[in-house]
């Protein structure tokens, strides 16, 4: 079994756990839901990415792959200031990224999101009218290089596979659910 099909069948049941705790449809339902949502992810991916980057196995393969821009991009476009993005609160604890391995595993919660983000930004577009350029970028993060990113991440995570690395990456894939299931499914 490889690890991308480890980390599938080992993750289902986090995956799923946190597929319906969000309730998607009430908070893409209004203007404010959504730009709350938004700010949930801001606080997971600023503090998630400034952990990763100096543990990540290729910094620009890792560099390529950050976030936290297009939700700025996002919040300020849905009217947010600079400076009140600035202080939004980060996500508390965090996972433990002790190494390369531990960011890969993390990496494929984050990355697979933007699998989803791809739905979920057709759901923004025909339920709030929005796009990429009026806040809507980070759920169209990979545009139509969705499925190419989705590869490539692929082909490192199974070069970085072994029996000793594949142990450590599902762990912390799981781990990641679990924080981003309480970080963004708990009320702020």
């Amino acid at each position: 079994m490889t690890i991308l099909a480890r980390l599938k069948t080992e993750t289902r049941a986090a995956h799923d756990r946190i597929e319906a705790a969000m309730d998607l449809d009430r908070r893409i339902a209004t203007r404010d839901g959504y730009r709350d949502l938004l700010i949930r992810f801001y606080g997971f991916h600023k503090a998630w990415e400034s952990e990763a980057a100096g543990r990540a196995p290729d910094q620009g393969f890792f560099e390529r792959r950050r976030k936290t821009q297009l939700l700025v991009q996002d919040l300020e476009a849905l009217g947010l200031k600079s400076d009140d993005i600035i202080r939004l609160p980060q996500c508390r604890p965090l996972m433990p990224l002790p190494g390369p391995e531990a960011v890969l595993g993390s990496m494929y919660v984050v990355e697979g999101s933007t699998l989803g983000g791809a739905i979920i930004a057709r759901e923004v577009k025909n339920r709030l009218g929005l796009d990429a350029e009026t806040g809507c970028a980070y759920f169209r993060s990979y545009g139509r290089d969705i499925a190419a990113m989705w590869k490539s991440f692929g082909v490192v995570l199974l070069e970085a596979s072994s029996p000793e690395a594949d142990g450590q990456i599902v762990e912390s894939a799981q781990k990641t659910f679990d924080v981003m299931h309480d970080w963004l499914c708990e009320t702020p």
